[in-house]
């Protein structure tokens, strides 16, 4: 069981707004799984960093799709032959905000029709999808966000737990429900290793959990690149 890191996520967020710099998380079990797709902008060079990391796309058999956000799930359609998972409960948040787009700003409700398309499996339980692979329903960020645990490697989490930021105090916004949110946050931290949406993997060290590794974000201006850290 291997989890390779497509990419791991930056906290951050701009004047404009969020700056969107997901992970996704490629999972090496009885079949290839892929946690996550990334954002639209990342949408050209996802093919080629699948195949960087020696993972041809056409291997991806599996996509877990956490939530239904815009970071998180632009890209699902690359994967037309793979099974989708999704929760019944995201599916029924996105219908509701195209009903009322300002409801959740970041949701991608347009994705329904094509995601009826594609090979859709709406699980609403916490059940193993293979061996050493079991679902989490980790609602409050959104209503049907879906955790992945991985046997002996630990837990993704998408935006559970959007950073090292986001272990304490109210949960990171945009938030659906901040009484699940914490509720899901407090059963997160039980694991001894959990990869956030948006930073690197985190560990426990004592009673905390701790960054593995620096994130990194490099910015490019006029060909001259900017490496930001944290």
């Amino acid at each position: 069981m291997q989890v390779i890191p497509l990419w791991t996520g930056f906290p951050g967020r701009t004047h404009r707004g969020y700056l969107g710099a997901s992970s996704a998380y490629a999972i090496l079990a009885s079949k290839v799984v892929l946690y996550d797709t990334l954002g639209f902008g990342e949408r050209e060079g996802l093919y080629d960093r699948l195949n960087d990391l020696g993972i041809p796309p056409e291997r991806v058999e599996v996509v877990v799709v956490s939530h239904l956000h815009f970071d998180h799930a632009a890209n699902v359609d690359l994967f037309p032959w793979a099974e989708v998972i999704l929760h019944p409960r995201e599916w029924a948040h996105a219908e509701r905000v195209a009903r009322n787009p300002l409801e959740d700003p970041a949701c991608l409700y347009p994705l329904l029709p094509l995601l009826e398309r594609l090979h859709l499996k709406e699980v609403a339980t916490e059940e193993e999808i293979m061996p050493g692979l079991r679902l989490l329903h980790l609602p409050g960020h959104t209503p049907g966000l879906l955790g992945l645990e991985v046997e002996g490697m630990g837990v993704l989490v998408s935006d559970a737990v959007k950073s090292r930021f986001d272990l304490e105090g109210p949960p990171a916004p945009p938030c659906w429900n901040p009484k699940l949110a914490l509720e899901s946050r407090a059963r997160i931290r039980e694991y001894p290793r959990i990869f956030p949406g948006h930073d690197t993997p985190l560990v426990r060290r004592g009673e905390s959990l701790v960054p593995e590794a620096m994130a990194e974000l490099g910015l490019v201006f006029g060909g001259k690149e900017v490496k930001l850290t944290v």
